[in-house]
């Protein structure tokens, strides 16, 4: 259900519909502190009827511009213009008011917001809305849009805080001609819809109930929520978690990153030359790192079943944690019992020396099994001894 909320303008109210109650939260908030403004003489306010582009307003001062039908071109947000209000069905605005502080309020219509001024807080109602912050931007927005088909290019150094609503949006960030220097740090909320998010910073992504495609270049935190992923890392440092629906596909980058399958169906992928660990989760996964050269990988078994493409070039470490297991485990492209470097966290003092006892040795394979029902398999490995656990 829609809130409509009434914003004070020049010459009377205008009315913006919010179908997502935060968001109409946040817009009646601003609303109220417009009608104070202009109540007590604080916030000067103009409208598109009465005047296309905003007046210059007297040094010192505050205004409110209110966007009443789609104007022709890009209209430009002068100095001291803190509150711009978005009314018109499409409209475009160029933001060159360096002020912090700024709000805008856009309702059901098409918003397109070129952030080169200040700082502040874009609130959506549902549209189709494009907002953009230039590379040379080094100021922090907040930007909070509703249910439309979204695209946002945060490209400045600034810390930006973007929460999205459930149409399929697309987000760049700290990619520009630039790119090498500029890229705050982000934060993300996604709702349910499909996302498309591209990041060089340190970026943190929560993909809620959608369908999340991240691709980074620079260290990364990506919670999949409910959806089914594809997640690329870059330099790392990376964090990614699956979505719970499964059929995730998680790639780390060149970095130290750390991979969880979220469900059913998952393919992780370890990559490069940093210190990177692999989470089976509780599904039929696919963890592969078998293009890693010299890499110290850590491959943790969960609860479900799990084919573990192995490195025979990397440094594997393969972690079993008491009552985080249960599941089986196979492991593929080894050759050498001098490749399997076994960890038991939260074991008992024997659960070693029962696994080497009870080891099950054939077809050249060798399969073990653990107190709390993990079995694993080591294909082409003939027999494991006490040197292979740590």
């Amino acid at each position: 259900m829609s809130t409509i909320v009434t914003v004070q303008g020049a010459h009377g109210t205008v009315s913006l519909t919010y179908p997502c109650p935060d968001n109409a939260l946040l817009a009646q908030y601003v609303a109220g502190a417009i009608a104070t403004g202009i109540g007590n003489s604080t916030i000067i306010p103009a409208d598109s009827v009465h005047s296309p582009s905003p007046p210059s307003l007297a040094a010192g001062k505050i205004g409110e511009f209110v966007q009443l039908g789609t104007p022709i071109g890009v209209v430009g947000i002068p100095k001291g213009y803190n509150y711009l209000v978005d009314a018109a069905p499409s409209a475009s605005f160029s933001d060159n008011n360096p002020n912090a502080g700024q709000e805008v309020l856009v309702g059901a219509g098409n918003l397109n917001f070129i952030a080169t001024g200040g700082s502040g807080s874009v609130i959506g109602g549902g549209g189709n809305d494009q907002i953009i912050i230039p590379a040379t931007s080094p100021n922090s927005w907040f930007i909070s849009l509703c249910d439309g088909n979204d695209t946002i290019k945060a490209l400045g150094s600034g810390n930006d805080t973007i929460n999205l609503g459930a149409g399929n949006d697309s987000i760049l960030l700290g990619v520009g001609s630039s790119a090498v220097t500029t890229g705050g740090a982000a934060t993300i909320t996604a709702s349910t819809g499909s996302e498309t998010v591209t990041g060089l910073d340190t970026n943190v992504i929560y993909g809620a109930g959608s369908r999340l495609t991240f691709s980074g270049t620079g260290g990364a935190t990506v919670y999949g929520g409910t959806g089914s992923d594809t997640v690329t890392g870059g330099n790392g440092p990376d964090y990614f978690r699956g979505g719970s629906a499964g059929n995730n596909i998680l790639r780390a980058g060149g970095g130290a990153a750390t991979l969880f399958g979220g469900g059913n169906g998952d393919q992780l992928f370890a990559n490069g030359s940093g210190a990177q660990i692999l989470y089976a989760g509780s599904g039929n996964e696919t963890l592969t790192g078998s293009s890693v050269s010299n890499a110290p990988d850590t491959i943790v078994a969960g609860s479900g079943a799990a084919t573990i493409v192995a490195s025979p070039a990397a440094n594997n470490l393969f972690e079993f944690i008491s009552g985080l297991g249960g599941g089986s485990e196979l492991v593929t492209g080894l050759s050498s019992p001098t490749q399997v470097d076994i960890h038991l966290s939260g074991y008992g003092g024997s659960e070693e020396a029962n696994a080497l006892f009870t080891q099950i040795n054939a077809g050249g394979a060798t399969t073990l099994n653990l107190s709390d029902g993990t079995s694993v398999t080591f294909q082409n490995v003939s027999t494991l001894t006490a040197g292979n656990f740590t």
